[in-house]
C-alpha cells in the first residue's frame, strides 16, 4: 500500500478508505501513489476535494528525478468529470471505463493499475446516483483476479450512517486508522443483487433505505456506562457532536465531556480510533 503502518494487501483487491478531513486524505493518498509510482505501476487519482496540480505535487515531492516518467505513470482527474461524464452516473460507463483502464495498463510499460477515487461528487445525489452502490459491488467482479488495487475514499465528516452501511457491504477490506481490516459487513456481488431484489419485491414503490443501525459492544467497549456507548455508537455512525447533541436533546458540553470519558476510558484519541473500536469489537445489527 506504501502507507505508514499499512503492511501489503494483493492484487485485486477492492478497499474502502475511511478518514477524517484533507490532512488524514492526504496521509493515505499521497503514500498510496508515491509506492505506486516506486513500485512502476500505472496510477489514476480521481478527486473534486482537492485541485489536480497540489496532488500531484503533494505526491512526487518526494520521489527521486525523473519528473517526465512519472507524468506517464500518474494520471489525475477530476472525479465528477468522470463519474459524471454524460452528466449522469452511468455503471455502465464505468465499467467500461475501468475495464479500458485495466486493458490499457496491461498493454503498457505499467502493468499493476492502482486507483484511488474520492467519492464526494455524489453528496449532492445526481441523476443516476441510486445505481452507485450497485456500481461498487460491481467493482469486485471487476478487479477479481486482476493485477489492480481500487481504493475508494470516504471522509467521514461528510457521509453519514446510512452511507456508510452501503459502503461497508461492498468493500471487501476497510483501511481505517492506519489498519487495514477483513469486512466482516461485505456481500458478494451475487449476496448484494440477491439483497437488493429482496427489498426491491418488498417495497415496490420506493427506493428503501437500510435500518438505522447500532454498535453491540463488546470488550473493551464494556467499560462505557449506558450513556456513553450511546454516544459513542453515535459518534462510530458518523454524526458530529452537535447533531449527537440535538438528537439526544442535550447540550453540546454534556456530549462533549462524555466524549472526553470515553476516550480516556478507552485510551484513543480521535473518532476515526473510535470508529476502528466499533469495526473491530462490535458488529452492525438492526436498531
Amino acid at each position: 500500500m506504501g502507507i505508514p503502518g499499512v503492511g501489503e494487501i494483493r492484487p485485486g483487491t477492492h478497499i474502502c478508505a475511511l478518514y477524517s478531513g484533507p490532512a488524514e486524505r492526504d496521509s493515505l493518498l499521497f503514500p498510496f501513489l508515491r509506492e505506486g509510482i516506486r513500485k512502476g505501476d500505472t496510477c489514476l487519482c480521481l478527486i473534486d476535494d482537492a485541485e489536480p496540480g497540489s496532488v500531484r505535487d503533494g505526491v512526487e515531492w518526494q520521489q527521486d528525478g525523473g519528473r517526465a516518467r512519472h507524468f506517464e505513470q500518474l494520471n489525475i482527474d477530476r472525479a465528477s468529470e468522470v463519474y459524471l461524464q454524460s452528466g449522469r452516473f452511468s455503471v455502465q460507463y464505468m465499467m467500461s471505463f475501468l475495464s479500458g483502464c485495466l486493458s490499457m495498463a496491461a498493454e503498457s510499460e505499467f502493468p499493476l493499475l492502482r486507483i484511488a477515487g474520492e467519492m464526494s461528487w455524489v453528496l449532492p445525489q445526481p441523476e443516476g446516483a441510486e445505481d452507485f452502490f450497485v456500481y461498487e459491488s460491481a467493482v469486485n467482479k471487476i478487479v477479481e483476479d486482476k493485477p489492480a488495487v481500487f481504493m475508494c475514499m470516504y471522509d467521514l465528516d461528510h457521509f453519514g450512517v446510512s452511507m456508510l452501511v452501503d459502503v461497508l457491504t461492498t468493500h471487501p477490506k476497510v483501511l481505517l486508522g492506519g489498519m487495514v481490516l477483513d469486512n466482516p459487513q461485505y456481500l458478494t456481488p451475487r449476496e448484494y443483487l440477491a439483497a437488493e431484489t429482496a427489498s426491491a419485491a418488498r417495497y415496490p414503490l420506493a427506493k428503501v433505505r437500510r435500518p438505522r443501525t447500532r454498535v453491540i459492544a463488546t470488550d473493551p467497549l464494556q467499560s462505557l456506562t449506558e450513556s456513553e456507548l450511546r454516544i459513542a455508537e453515535l459518534v462510530a455512525s458518523g454524526m458530529t457532536n452537535r447533531s449527537i447533541a440535538e438528537y439526544l436533546i442535550l447540550s453540546p458540553h454534556t456530549v462533549d465531556a462524555h466524549l472526553k470519558h470515553i476516550y480516556t476510558k478507552l485510551d484513543i484519541h480521535s473518532r476515526v480510533e473510535l470508529t476502528v473500536l466499533a469495526l473491530q469489537h462490535g458488529f452492525l445489527v438492526p436498531a
